[in-house]
């Protein structure tokens, strides 16, 4: 039977993280409590790092460099009692802090403290230096030593529960010299014990760099350095975040309690997979914590072999490598991106990585070399992961057809995605959910409108109830919620009584189009019941030449105030483009991306033998639309791409192999994120309207309807020569090319990837599966990725017609699922062709059917009013979320009652390079 080294260290010396950021300036200054005086030659330094200065003359310091955006900053003066402060500086590029120092009465001289030591205090200090700074057997312990050992003080204590132990005090600061690392220490020991069979010790260190002798003597401790940092606590760490523990020496086992049934060996070979198993990285869990930190769980006790690191060892017989190990008593540890503890006494090491003392300790500004064979460059990357995830940001911005509005009314909307990397559009949220809030913080409306291509259009029918007073529009995507609240939008408006109006000041700012030229002309032509006015808008740069926009217009009457507060364009919304995430934030990203109506549901098995994880089926109505996903271990499921309105029939089941339901579905409600944050009011005024012979409200049924804004499609008979419903393809590859090229070379053209089966960088973030692949009119949906490529590569390219596939926007009703991840179209040169599948009936027997809401259902704003009526006086005259040029030139047709004699056109949205465009027109169209 083998024993086992018993000494474990609990080091508490790093306790702060160190992720790196820009460039700052500390400033404070230095004085004596109680009297004031300045105190020059203080030190003022970020814990463990070598980051510090001395005051000046005047008691003033000033610290520059790669700060933390949390730190501990300490001060000392010898005789003095040391102070540090944890700063969170938030971003800040500079941090002013003073120190007020009180100076210690009962300091002895160095001859006094000499002449209290005796043997006994010899012998705790020969304990002290082989834990605090080597164990006796380690070669780096010949090179440090503590330069004033006759500052400590050793104290022998039983406390009321637990082990007595041998506590160590000083009143300086301990200075170490480490000749083997080039370094000096200044140790400002807070706490010291050593027990039988562990010890620990506490405080704050600020290293400085030896000046060299010469350039070998430099070398050398760069070598050492990094021969340290190899196998360092620090470097497993950041190795389990990396995923690359083996490719950097490491492998990882899970130790079992020992039995009394079994005697454990010597021989390794023998011990594998009996005491001790192999541990994938895959089953060490690690999340982010969101302020730049991470929280690893470790499954039990785990051993660990240092493949790089030769070492003679009496544990293994046939092992001749370092090993250690390490155990988390709650559970897990905390480290930051650069893999340091955040708090070392959630880790209990032992072995190899115990013996780490002061003699091989590094700053934790301290980062290795390129000689880390990539390991640097993954470093950089991992550190980084929040300017990913700033790529993937997207926020709504909404505008609404006008900006205060009465008890009853229509409210239309508008808006687009703002997008940190326009590039990822089309791979992100097409679905944004709106709310409407009161200012008691009650949520009054709720609605969900589609995204196409960017863009945002819907309404909101008032409710006649709503009290008169300040409200708040809310706009998010469920994937925006993987950020911080900055990337949700809100617009206030006021709800005021029919009989009064708000008053508008003409007073506006220039507007805003940069150097755009935008030109109107317009027509007034008379009729019988009302007024047409025919307006042009054209848009060009400085050399006269056409820019195409897209624009957010709305023509309201004269009465109507177009604007309350310049703060709500579109220009200032797009600030947000420039505030990144802090280099300190990261998300494990639990909000999904929504590419159309999405259901979250859990799986739970009729037997409890069964597994919960299942293909599990969705079908909408009667075979409209129908999917597979898979559920995980936990019977948790997730779909989405499904289209329709209002309310929508959804049966899911898990089926075996006759078609027979294995369990029962339950869905998972999508919890909407509470309101935080303050209530946004806009200041206006209000005049009474003197003579109200009927409502001026904007209702839906004052003109015709063209058409529904958002219709549920029915399915088309499937063609080629239709594209069968899915018009014009994003890419397309003739037979020319189909005769002469390869698969790879054609599969470029469509930039379409083999190995992940994806289009471009689109649907990320999902496990999307294949795409619908529909060959001569046969759909083959749900395809394995296996089975994609086989069904894909079977074909001779030359004995293909045509090969058309589409990948942003996939909306149809007609294919939800089926198609969010992309169709790929093949016409075969002697193919058949087929059309749908006709008298399908679903039997939901065997189904748990659900009633889900679909995309919010609203009326589009009426354009044409009836001709053999009069036209009524109503607010908003004309309002298009979705106008675009042509040519840089918009026409459109706005009906006018006869009683209004002036109108205002807002034009809001952004040119072709990106640049705000906005302007508000006034339109005096007589008597």
């Amino acid at each position: 039977m083998i024993q086992a080294n018993r000494l474990s260290l609990l080091f508490l010396g790093f306790l702060l993280s160190f992720s790196l950021q820009g460039q700052v300036t500390i400033t404070g200054k230095v004085i004596e409590k109680g009297t004031g005086l300045p105190m020059p030659f203080a030190n003022v330094f970020i814990n463990n790092s070598t980051l510090g200065a001395a005051s000046d003359d005047e008691g003033n310091f000033r610290i520059y460099g790669n700060i933390p955006d949390e730190f501990e900053l300490v001060a000392s003066f010898v005789g003095y009692k040391t102070i540090s402060k944890t700063i969170q500086r938030k971003g800040r590029q500079a941090v002013y802090q003073n120190f007020d120092l009180e100076f210690i009465e009962d300091q002895l001289s160095e001859v006094a403290l000499k002449a209290k030591r005796d043997k006994s205090w010899e012998r705790n200090i020969r304990m002290f230096k082989e834990v605090f700074l080597a164990v006796p057997d380690d070669p780096y312990g010949r090179d440090i030593e503590i330069l004033n050992p006759w500052v400590l003080d050793f104290e022998s204590v039983k406390p009321d529960k637990g082990f007595k132990y041998t506590q160590a005090t000083a009143q300086q600061a301990l200075q170490v010299v480490n000749k083997a690392l080039g370094y000096q220490i200044d140790f400002h020991l807070q706490d010291f014990r050593m027990l039988r069979n562990a010890s620990r010790f506490f405080g704050q260190a600020y290293y400085k760099n030896l000046a060299p002798s010469d350039s070998t003597n430099g070398e050398q401790w760069k070598t050492n350095r990094e021969l340290n940092y190899q196998n360092s606590t620090r470097h497993l760490m950041l190795s389990i975040l990396l995923r690359n523990a083996e490719r950097q020496g490491f492998e990882l086992y899970l130790t079992k309690t020992e039995s009394d049934f079994r005697v454990r060996t010597n021989d390794f070979t023998v011990e594998l997979n009996e005491s001790i198993i192999p541990l994938k990285l895959d089953s060490i869990y690690s999340r982010p914590l969101g302020n730049g930190s991470y929280r690893i769980f470790l499954p039990g006790r785990i051993e660990v072999h240092h493949l790089s690191k030769p070492w003679p060892n009496d544990y293994y017989t046939n092992i001749y490598h370092a090993i250690s190990w390490m155990i988390a008593p709650g559970g897990y540890v905390d480290v930051d991106r650069n893999g340091t503890l955040l708090y070392p006494a959630q880790l209990v090491l032992s072995g190899y990585m115990g013996r780490q003392r002061m003699a091989r300790s590094l700053p934790l500004d301290f980062v290795p070399d390129e000689g880390f064979a990539g390991f640097v460059e993954e470093l950089k990357l991992f550190q980084a992961r929040y300017k990913t995830l700033n790529a993937l940001r997207e926020k709504p911005w909404i505008t609404l057809n006008k900006h205060y509005f009465h008890p009853g009314e229509n409210l239309w909307l508008g808006g687009r995605m703002l997008y940190q990397n326009p590039i990822a559009q089309d791979s992100l949220s097409r679905v944004v959910y709106v709310e409407i809030w009161n200012d008691k913080l009650k949520q009054v409306h709720s609605a969900q409108f589609p995204i196409q291509e960017g863009l945002i259009s819907g309404g909101i029918q008032l409710a006649d109830s709503l009290p008169v007073g300040d409200y708040i529009l809310r706009a998010y995507t469920r994937w925006g919620l993987n950020f911080p609240e900055k990337d949700r939008f809100e617009i206030p408006f006021p709800i005021i009584p029919e009989d009064q109006q708000v008053v508008f000041s003409e007073n506006v700012e220039e507007d805003e189009f940069g150097d755009l030229v935008l030109n109107t002309l317009y027509e007034i032509q008379d009729s019988l019941n009302f007024r047409k006015a025919l307006i042009h808008l054209s848009l060009a740069d400085s050399y006269d030449n056409p820019v195409e926009a897209d624009f957010h217009l709305s023509v309201l009457s004269g009465f109507v105030a177009p604007e309350l507060s310049q703060a709500l364009r579109l220009e200032k919304a797009l600030d947000w483009k420039d505030e990144p995430l802090p280099d300190t934030f990261d998300s494990n990203l639990p909000f999904s991306i929504d590419y159309g109506i999405s259901v979250a549901g859990r799986f739970s098995p009729d037997r409890k033998k069964d597994s919960k994880a299942q293909v599990i089926t969705l079908v909408k109505g009667d075979l409209e639309d129908f999917g597979q996903v898979r559920s995980d271990s936990s019977g948790y499921f997730w779909a989405t791409g499904l289209m329709g309105q209002d309310s929508i029939s959804l049966a899911i089941a898990a089926l075996d192999s006759k078609q027979q339901s294995l369990g029962s579905v339950s869905l998972i409600p999508f919890s909407r994120p509470i309101f935080r944050g303050s209530f946004s009011r806009i200041p206006f005024q209000t005049q009474s309207i003197s003579d109200v012979r009927e409502r001026l409200i904007d209702l839906e049924g004052d003109f015709v309807q063209l058409e529904e804004f958002v219709k549920e499609e029915t399915r088309e008979e499937l063609r080629p020569d239709r594209n069968y419903a899915y018009g014009d393809p994003n890419q397309e590859v003739g037979e020319a090319d189909l005769e002469t090229k390869t698969w790879a070379e054609i599969l470029g053209l469509l930039r379409f990837n083999l190995n992940t089966l994806k289009f471009r960088n689109y649907t990320f973030g999902e496990e999307t599966g294949s795409p619908l692949l529909i060959i001569d009119g046969n759909s083959r949906p749900f395809l394995e990725k296996e089975e994609f490529r086989e069904i894909l590569l079977g074909y001779d390219p030359s004995q293909l017609k045509s090969i058309k596939v589409y990948y942003d926007n996939i909306t149809n009703a007609a294919y939800g699922m089926a198609g969010y991840a992309g169709v790929m179209i093949i016409e075969t040169k002697n193919g058949f062709r087929t059309g749908p599948e006709e008298g399908r009936r679903f039997n939901p027997a065997e189904f748990d059917v659900f009633s889900i809401p679909g995309f919010t259902s609203f009326k589009e704003f009426p354009i044409v009013p009836p001709k053999d009526q009069l036209l009524k006086n109503k607010p908003t005259l004309y309002w298009n979320p979705k106008a675009i040029t042509q040519k840089g030139s918009l026409d459109f047709e706005v009906y006018v009652p006869l009683e209004v004699k002036k109108l205002w056109i807002k034009i809001e949205g952004l040119s072709e390079d990106g640049d705000p465009v906005y302007k508000l027109i006034p339109i005096e169209i007589g008597k």
